[in-house]
């Protein structure tokens, strides 16, 4: 009955501890409502800030997802995120743009939205290159005239790309040709590429991203389950200590026991 009460009395602390442990690592969404290109988008760039994130259906939205991080990583998934630009803005597309406006739309709409769908597939193509944190396309088209003998005016485009590091992801030969490929009438030389560099965050890689539980060194997301795995072998070597001295116990009166031997019937 001792051994089983010890037994007993260790796995209820241990569970109490365990679940203390994983209630402080619960996870919290960081951004949902995503389509799958940018949630797997950010599950990468936490990921590489050694954030333990998880990518799962969004319940709020058919189709959608959402990222999740335990809870005392948020203000360093955040932070990632607000470094990398994430979630990242939806440029409209050719199909998105195209049809828009007013019941009937004039040549000049018309022609603006298209330039305008074709600025966002440019900024899309550019920004699914690994490495390139945001892209803004500027077109300059001039629209042709059907009632103009003369032809139209050459067009012009310029491109900004914030990318991370120091070394461009993509050359800017590279993207003047992509743009000059978009655009009808365009020529690479008529595209004018600014590259901005932009720094990996400070800590975001090293002893930064690690934790200490004594003296191991992990990932900030592996710190708590490694805490609850060390509480539940704590807890189980103490009942199986506790098991072990209740044993010897009944072991060592048995011995005594059975070095009395029987009592005779007329002892008192």
């Amino acid at each position: 009955m001792r051994l089983v009460t010890l037994a007993a009395v260790a796995l209820r602390a241990s569970l109490i501890l365990a679940a203390s442990a994983t209630l402080a690592a619960c996870a919290v969404p960081v951004a949902g409502g995503l389509d799958d290109v940018e949630a797997n988008r950010i599950f990468v760039a936490l990921d590489r800030a050694s954030v333990d994130a998880v990518k799962e259906q969004d319940p709020g939205g058919e189709g959608k997802w959402r990222v999740t991080v335990a809870r005392d990583d948020l203000p360093r998934a955040l932070s990632v995120m607000r470094e990398e630009d994430l979630p990242r803005r939806d440029s409209p597309g050719v199909v998105d743009a195209v049809g828009k406006g007013s019941l009937v739309p004039s040549e000049a709409a018309e022609h603006a939205q298209l330039v305008a769908a074709i600025a966002g597939e440019l900024e899309r193509s550019l920004e699914g290159i690994d490495g390139v944190l945001q892209a803004r396309v500027h077109l300059n088209v001039p629209s042709a005239s059907p009632l103009r003998d003369a032809p139209p005016a050459r067009g012009s485009a310029g491109v900004l790309v914030e990318h991370r590091g120091a070394t461009p992801p993509v050359s800017a030969e590279s993207i003047q040709r992509l743009v000059a490929g978009g655009v009808a009438g365009l020529a690479p030389g008529d595209v004018v590429v600014v590259m901005v560099a932009r720094p990996a965050p400070a800590g975001l890689e090293g002893e930064a991203g690690l934790a200490h539980v004594g003296p191991i060194a992990v990932t900030r997301a592996s710190m708590h389950p490694l805490q609850a795995a060390l509480v539940a072998l704590v807890a189980l070597v103490a009942a199986l200590a506790g098991a072990t001295l209740a044993l010897y116990s009944r072991l060592a009166r048995a011995r005594s026991a059975l070095s009395a031997g029987p009592t005779s019937p007329g002892s008192p």
